[in-house]
């Protein structure tokens, strides 16, 4: 039974790593934090939470959903918007995980847990984890990708890495980098090894 983290910085790789790993890795329990909020951005009390916070506008009157391009928006222009929204859903995220992690336990399991959370350094997610994995790339590859991939113009590429660690503190801070400046196929390489060592 071994628990791990997984983190990198926005446009790094992070999800596709959690992809090969649940490939690679047989019956892996693997914790996503970003599925989790999600799944609470639909829940009642947090849309009722969101609304006294943002006011009315954060949700869409003809789906009752979350307006993700606003409320992104609204998060990246203004810190403490970050911070509230932050201060919601991190403490149910973090339980979240620690429920699906006590379950694991209780089924014995002799596998791997591991919990993809973006922000695990920035807001000091410790879960027991045995060691941090961290999905890197170089700063410019991470603008270069946001803006192909996410069409976002440099002042909000600038705004979301500025609410991350800068990946060069996030990689001081891994117990193991998965290093993704190449081909898919070298990072699976990477990601295997790993696995097969452990």
């Amino acid at each position: 039974m071994c628990v791990l983290g997984l983190t990198g910085g926005i446009a790094c790789g992070k999800s596709t790593v959690g992809l090969m790993i649940r490939e690679i890795v047989p019956n892996v329990r693997f914790f996503d934090s970003d599925v989790v909020v999600g799944d609470l951005l639909r829940e009642k009390r947090v849309l009722c939470c969101l609304q006294e916070a943002f006011g009315g506008r954060v949700v869409d009157r003809e789906t009752g959903l979350v307006d993700r391009k606003y409320l992104r928006e609204l998060i990246f222009e203004d810190e403490e918007s970050r911070v509230i929204l932050e201060n919601l859903l991190h403490p149910m995220v973090e339980d979240e995980c620690e429920r699906q992690l006590s379950e694991w336990f209780a089924s014995n399991e002799r596998t791997f847990f591991i919990a993809d959370v973006p922000l695990l350094f920035e807001k000091g997610f410790g879960f027991g984890q045995e060691m941090n994995l961290v999905v890197a790339t170089s700063p410019e590859t991470q603008r270069l990708r946001l803006r192909k991939r996410d069409g976002f113009d440099d002042e909000m590429i600038s705004s979301i890495l500025a609410s991350q660690l800068p990946i060069g503190e996030k990689v001081s801070l891994g117990d193991l980098i998965f290093w993704n400046e190449g081909s898919e196929t070298l990072l699976r390489q990477q990601v295997a090894r790993f696995f097969k060592q452990r």
